[in-house]
């Protein structure tokens, strides 16, 4: 009897100490649902031009730096958007990755953009990096760098 109850005991334990894991991982996955959601809505939003829509997706600390080692703030990066200075044609990207650590996701893919013409930027095939964080239970963009 004794040893029923240690080994019923022992299968307890199991699936209750397995739990967390499971529920790690659906957070894992639906964490990354989530940001190659966000990662479409920025390609739709830098395909429209739409600064509305890039304000909320990017964050308030966000920095992004060019191909050519331009960077640009946030609010300068809204700024061309709104002016016309930057201004996309078309815009596409393939994820390579995503990687997490904690609240905050590295995605690296490929991002293929065509600037409409007059705007001073190179269209092109580029490899970037985008790092997410999720503040406050929404992951938003905090810096990108195209390579």
């Amino acid at each position: 009897m004794k040893r029923i109850l240690v080994v019923a005991m022992l299968v307890a334990a199991t699936v209750v100490f397995s739990q967390p894991a499971r529920s790690g991982a659906n957070q894992k996955g639906n964490d990354e649902q989530a940001v190659r959601q966000l990662l479409n809505e920025l390609s739709a939003a830098l395909g429209r031009n739409d600064a509305a829509a890039l304000d909320r997706i990017y964050a308030d600390g966000y920095t992004f730096v060019g191909d050519n080692g331009t960077m640009m703030t946030k609010a300068e990066r809204i700024a061309a958007f709104k002016s016309g200075e930057l201004k996309y044609e078309s815009v596409s990207h393939d994820v390579v990755s995503i990687r997490f650590f904690g609240d905050t996701a590295v995605a690296v893919l490929h991002f293929k953009s065509k600037f409409a013409p007059g705007v001073k930027f190179s269209d092109g095939k580029f490899l970037t990096t985008g790092t997410f964080v999720k503040i406050k239970g929404r992951w938003q963009l905090v810096a990108a760098h195209n390579t």
